[in-house]
Formats: structure tokens, C-alpha cells, sequence
């Protein structure tokens, strides 16, 4: 019975603290809902109304005016009085515990309030840019203003710079002056949205006359004096190269320059209609056309000049490779009795020759052209680029040949100096062997050994050959050198091994006293070492000496190590 008490006691004070805990928090919302409804109240929508008063009270003004204030009475009259009955609502649904029905109130409240928020500031919106827009119409059009009248005075200063261009600026200026007109008539009339809108657009039609009065007595200049004097310089200076003897009719420049005074006429025409953007590219194409005439004039004097300056000397130069191909042969000759050459290598000279030939033919062809003059002399200098080119080429070539048949005789030197030097590292070989004092020598060392020395051998046969071949002897001397090396791999290998295995053999003999069964294992091992089976003996001396103490080769390596 008691714990059924308990238990119901501890219900209700749960039901207890939830219910207080949701009216507390639809009561914090109720607050808060309440707030958002005052701070929409007041909204400095009257104080912004005021300011519209003190404008011109007519026209697009009067009639803004007239729907901010029946909207705004709207809030103040209807709206927020709708949400004030909803929050008493939402207080007594709550206050009943109709935690449910208080939530649903206070969505309802929420979004009428995002509603009416809406409405304020699209009002409160309208009316800053109303008064935004008379005053920055007050401003700037006032400098709009000063701007077309300082235009205007430098057109009547300046009249002459416009050239026939001034009469069309002065209807502009004009047009632009009722443009003004219209714009004050607006703002009388108290339009000022739609006086800011002709504002802007007076603003961009400023900006470009400014920019065609800046623009137009500079491209009068272009396009009546300085393009035009310096077409009749680069005509003036085409005229003169053809008497100086100058073949420049695949120039064309004639043809080009015509076009040229009918764009820059184009150009003028555009100017009086004060078109400044495409004379602007006019101009821009004719200073570089112009440039490019210039250009290509200028080639044709440098390569006259190069041409006159380099022909000999081109001349010159292929009688000198020619000369030295010819010696080139001859050496090649003589080199072949003493070394043997791959036909790649011993036509070198033979395939310089027959170039060398039709780059002599190729010459007389571009010297007899020279001569007629009948040939622009940009193209003859091409031609003789591209034949200096080659000569360049043949020189080095025939500098590299030269080079590798001095490389061949001192390759001898160095190979002959190789073989002596193998020889001498064999010699010293057998030395370290002798010395050695080895019981015998197994067979697989003195087969090495016989290879080496054939190695040497077959390298020196090579070497006296005639004619000789330096590439079999270079790889005949690799061959030698890397057997030799081998084998004094080896004979150290060699030399250890036997000293190790006359150590272990000696320390083996130790057991035999205490441990006879080693004996016929260390008398094999013995035999083996006999024999100059090293490698054996070790094994057999190895196995004899573990099968009666474990730690035995433990003991042996220790002291051998510390012997050395």
C-alpha cells in the first residue's frame, strides 16, 4: 500500500514539473512575440513620412505618399490589434494548460508578425529611396550640370581643335541641356524616382561626350596629318628604293597604302558624326600597318646590305671546307693502314664531299641571281642564311672527324697502357698466391687463372693487329679486366679459406684424447685439406667438432678472431 502511494506521489510531481516547465516556456514565448509586435510599432515610419512632407508634394510623390500612409495605418489600426487579441488567446490557452492549442496560436502569431514586418520595411524601403533619390538628385545633378557647362565653354574655346565635329557636338550639348530641363521639370512635378532614372541616363551620355571631347581633337590630329605624312614618307621612301635599283613589288605597298587613305577618309567622315570608337580602331589598325611598312622597307635595305656585305666571304668559306674535305681524305686514307674503320666512319668524308658539291651549286645558283638583280634581295638574303647555315654545319662535322681520328692513336696509347697494367695486377696475383704457401691449388683457381691469362692473350693479338680495331680491342680489355678482378676476388677468398680451415683442423685435434669418435671425421677433414678441398675440409671439421661440443665453433670463431 505504501509503495502504491509512493508511487502516485511521484507521478503527479513529474505531471507537476512538466506542466510548469511548458508554461513557462510558452509564456517566454508569448513575451517574446509580444516584443517583436512593439518593436514593429515603432518603426520610425512617422519621422521618415515627415521628411516626405518637406519634398514637393505632387505628382508620383503625393501618390507614394498617400498608399505609405493608408498601409501604415493599416499596421497600426488592423494588424498589430489582430495580433494583440491572438496573444491574449495564447496567455489563456496556456494558462488552462492547453499547451497544444497555445503552440498553434503562436505559429499563427509568428507568421502574421513576419507578415506585417514585411510590409513595414518594404514601406520604410520605398521611403529612403524616395528621399535618397531627391537628395542625391540635388547633388549630382547639380555637378551634371556644371559638367555640361564646362563643356561647353571648351567647345567655344577650343572650337578649331573640332574641326567640322563642333557644330554636331553643339546639337549634343544641346540635347543634353533639355535633358536637364526635363529633369528639373520632374523634380517640380515631384517625380523624383523617375527624375533619378533621367539622371542616370544624362550621367552616361556625360561620360561619353567628355570622353568624345577628349578623344576627337587628338584623332583629327591622326587622322588629318600624322598617318597621312607618314604614308606619303613610307610612299616617298618606296619611290626612292625602286631608282635605287630595289625589286619590292611583292610588297604591294602601293596597293596598301591606298587602302589605307580610304580608311583614314572613312575615319574623318566618322569624326564629323563624332563616331570616336571606330575611328579609335582605324587609327589603331593604320599605326600598325604603318609600322609593318616601315618594317618590311627597312628588311629589305639590311638585307641588301648583307647580302653585298656576306656574299664573298660565303664563297670564301665553302672553298675552305672544300679544301678541308680534301685533306680530311687523305688523312682517312692513311689512318685506314693503321686501323680499321666501319663504312659509316670511312664515308664521312666522302658524303661531306658530294654535300659540299651541291652546296657549290647552290651558291653559283644564288651568286648568278645576285648578279641580274632580279630578285628582292630579302629573299636572296634567306637564301643565303640557310647556305651559311650549312656551312656551319659541314665545319663542325668535319671538326668532329678530324677530332675522333686524332682520338684513335691515343686510344692505342691508352689500351696498350691498360694491357700492361692487367699484366702487371696478374703478376702480383701469383705472387700473393706463391707467398701464400698453399698445400695445393684447386682446380677451379687454376682454371681461372688459364682464363685470365688467355684474356690477356686474345687482348694483345688484338692490339697488334693491321689494321687495328679499337672497338673489338676495347671490348677484348673490358673482357680481361673483369676476369682479372674476379680472380683476385677469389685468390683472397682463396687465402682465407685455407687459413681458416689449417686453424679449425688444429683446434679440432683437441678432442681427439678426450673424445676419440671425432677421429676418422678430422682424418677425412685432414685428407680433404690434402687434397685443396678447403671447402670440404671445413665442413667435415665443422660437423666432427659440433657432434661432441655444441658450443665448440662458438669457442673456435671467438679465438679466431681475436688470432687476427
Amino acid at each position: 500500500m505504501v509503495e502504491f502511494v509512493i508511487g502516485a506521489i511521484i507521478v503527479v510531481l513529474v505531471f507537476f514539473i512538466y506542466t510548469m516547465m511548458n508554461k513557462k516556456k510558452n509564456r517566454a514565448e508569448i513575451d517574446r512575440l509580444d516584443m517583436k509586435k512593439t518593436e514593429l510599432l515603432h518603426r520610425p515610419v512617422h519621422e521618415e513620412l515627415a521628411k516626405v512632407k518637406r519634398l514637393n508634394m505632387t505628382g508620383q510623390t503625393e501618390a507614394l505618399f498617400d498608399r505609405w500612409r493608408t498601409e501604415w495605418d493599416e499596421v497600426v489600426t488592423i494588424d498589430l490589434p489582430a495580433v494583440d487579441e491572438k496573444l491574449f488567446l495564447s496567455e489563456e490557452q496556456t494558462d488552462k494548460f492547453r499547451f497544444g492549442a497555445a503552440k498553434k496560436t503562436n505559429n499563427e502569431i509568428e507568421n502574421r508578425l513576419h507578415q506585417i514586418e514585411k510590409k513595414v520595411n518594404n514601406i520604410l524601403s520605398e521611403l529612403d529611396q524616395l528621399v535618397g533619390s531627391e537628395e542625391k538628385n540635388r547633388s549630382e545633378g547639380e555637378d551634371m550640370h556644371t559638367r555640361q557647362r564646362e563643356a561647353k565653354k571648351r567647345l567655344l574655346a577650343h572650337r578649331h581643335t573640332f574641326g567640322k565635329a563642333a557644330s554636331v557636338l553643339e546639337v549634343q550639348l544641346e540635347v543634353l541641356a533639355g535633358r536637364f530641363e526635363k529633369f528639373a521639370d520632374l523634380t517640380e512635378e515631384g517625380n523624383y524616382l523617375e527624375a533619378r532614372e533621367l539622371l542616370m541616363e544624362i550621367q552616361a551620355e556625360m561620360d561619353a561626350m567628355e570622353h568624345k571631347m577628349s578623344r576627337i581633337p587628338v584623332l583629327m590630329t591622326e587622322v588629318n596629318h600624322t598617318l597621312p605624312a607618314q604614308l606619303s614618307e613610307i610612299e616617298h621612301g618606296y619611290k626612292e628604293m625602286k631608282q635605287d635599283g630595289y625589286l619590292l613589288d611583292h610588297l604591294q605597298i602601293e596597293k596598301e597604302t591606298a587602302a589605307l587613305k580610304e580608311e583614314l577618309s572613312r575615319g574623318r567622315d566618322l569624326l564629323l558624326k563624332t563616331e570616336v570608337g571606330e575611328t579609335e580602331l582605324i587609327v589603331s589598325d593604320a599605326r600598325d600597318s604603318i609600322e609593318f611598312f616601315y618594317d618590311l622597307l627597312e628588311k629589305e635595305v639590311m638585307a641588301k646590305h648583307q647580302v653585298l656585305k656576306d656574299e664573298g666571304e660565303t664563297g670564301t668559306a665553302i672553298a675552305g671546307i672544300s679544301d678541308q674535305n680534301e685533306e680530311l681524305l687523305e688523312e682517312t686514307d692513311l689512318v685506314k693502314q693503321s686501323y680499321q674503320l666501319s663504312g659509316e666512319e670511312s664515308d664521312v668524308p666522302k658524303r661531306l664531299k658530294e654535300e659540299i658539291y651541291h652546296l657549290e651549286k647552290q651558291y653559283e645558283i644564288l651568286h648568278g641571281r645576285i648578279q641580274e638583280e632580279k630578285t628582292a634581295y630579302s629573299f636572296l638574303h634567306d637564301e643565303l642564311k640557310e647556305i651559311q647555315a650549312r656551312i656551319a654545319e659541314m665545319k663542325k662535322e668535319q671538326q668532329g672527324f678530324a677530332a675522333f681520328l686524332q682520338t684513335l692513336r691515343k686510344d692505342e696509347v691508352e689500351a696498350a697502357e691498360e694491357l700492361h697494367g692487367l699484366r702487371n695486377q696478374l703478376q702480383q696475383i701469383m705472387r700473393k698466391v706463391k707467398q701464400s704457401n698453399l698445400p695445393d691449388i684447386p682446380d677451379y683457381y687454376r682454371e681461372m687463372s688459364e682464363d685470365a691469362r688467355v684474356r690477356i692473350q686474345q687482348t694483345n693479338t688484338h692490339l697488334n693487329e693491321k689494321p687495328l680495331n679499337m672497338k673489338a680491342v676495347r671490348e677484348q680489355l673490358d673482357t680481361a679486366s673483369a676476369s682479372i678482378d674476379h680472380l683476385a676476388n677469389k685468390t683472397d677468398e682463396l687465402i682465407d679459406q685455407v687459413a681458416l680451415a689449417e686453424r679449425m683442423i688444429q683446434f679440432g685435434n683437441r678432442y681427439r684424447r678426450t673424445h676419440p669418435a671425432v677421429g676418422p671425421k678430422l682424418n677425412e677433414a685432414e685428407l680433404a685439406f690434402r687434397q685443396a678441398d678447403y671447402s670440404k675440409a671445413l665442413e667435415l671439421c665443422a660437423t666432427a667438432i659440433d657432434k661432441v661440443d655444441s658450443k665448440g665453433l662458438k669457442k673456435f670463431d671467438a679465438q679466431y678472431k681475436q688470432e687476427q
